[in-house]
């Protein structure tokens, strides 16, 4: 990955190095013995405060061993690093996942996180995302032109529970040890619905894996991991009633911008965005 990080590699006491991770600045080496991995975070006090309130729960969530620092226009912090292995698309995998999700939402919110910023939209960005489609789909083209309209006011005007939660949670940002799944990425955290949270694990868990399952959860993934979240919250009748609409806002927000930024030259990519952009959302019912 392109780019100067010499003041970061001094600062953590690192040797220079290419990142690990091939969307964003990843490095490793050790702090006092300690392997670690340093990376980019935002809202770095609220996320440390976070991240502790998490680990004196007992959730298993990395938590900072240095910084925050701020370096250039970033801020960056070194995570211990978590010796584990990858997802593996089991059912208990899938289950361990669905079970961790459910246990951060359970946890609730304290003020500390931002809270999440409804995106601006206006008629030009809605054609840009259309036109952005186009090469690959047009099925989204109606949904689009009334996302303004139904769509995001319908879940922006719910009012509907918030919690602290990863905003990001698939299982790239996961490590599987002996008890269990870590997340080792918390930092894109925000205090937001928990719907569009669990919305967003729903349609992009297997976004960004470089092995298989290159596609979204089959209905019986889906199955297993919704019924290992519910173990631990209690959706309200306004969530249930709202999932299909919140399903479709994080499909037109976050699933569009995927595609669309997608790395479709990759077998592997192209092949979970293709499904991406076939889903059936009622493959995904509560």
């Amino acid at each position: 990955m392109a780019g100067d990080y010499t003041e970061v590699f001094e600062r953590f006491g690192l040797p220079p190095q290419e990142s690990i991770y091939p969307y964003a600045p990843v490095f490793t080496g050790r702090i006092d013995g300690l392997r670690v991995a340093v990376k980019r975070t935002h809202d770095a006090e609220a996320m440390r405060r976070w991240v502790r309130r998490l680990k004196e729960l007992g959730l298993p969530v990395v938590t900072p061993v240095a910084g925050p620092y701020e370096i250039g226009d970033d801020r960056w912090v070194a995570y211990p690093w978590v010796e584990g292995r990858g997802y593996d698309g089991s059912a208990r995998d899938v289950a361990a996942a669905g079970e961790l999700l459910g246990r951060l939402h359970a946890a609730g919110t304290e003020e500390g996180l931002k809270d999440f910023e409804w995106p601006d939209h206006d008629a030009e960005s809605v054609q840009g995302d259309i036109d952005g489609l186009a090469p690959y789909t047009s099925r989204f083209d109606g949904p689009l032109r009334e996302f303004m309209t139904t769509t995001l006011p319908a879940i922006r005007d719910a009012r509907l529970p918030v919690a602290e939660v990863s905003m990001d949670f698939k299982a790239v940002n996961l490590v599987y040890t002996a008890e269990g799944p870590v997340l080792v990425d918390p930092d894109n955290g925000e205090r937001a619905p928990r719907l569009l949270d669990l919305a967003l694990a729903a349609l992009l868990f297997h976004n960004d894996l470089d092995g298989e399952p290159a596609r979204v959860f089959t209905a019986a993934e889906w199955a297993v991991f919704r019924d290992a979240y519910l173990r631990h919250v209690e959706l309200t009748g306004e969530e249930r009633e709202l999932w299909p609409t919140a399903l479709l806002y994080m499909m037109l927000e976050w699933g569009v911008w995927t595609a669309i930024n997608g790395e479709w030259h990759l077998d592997r990519h192209a092949h979970f965005l293709r499904d991406l952009l076939a889903v059936d959302l009622e493959r995904y019912p509560l």
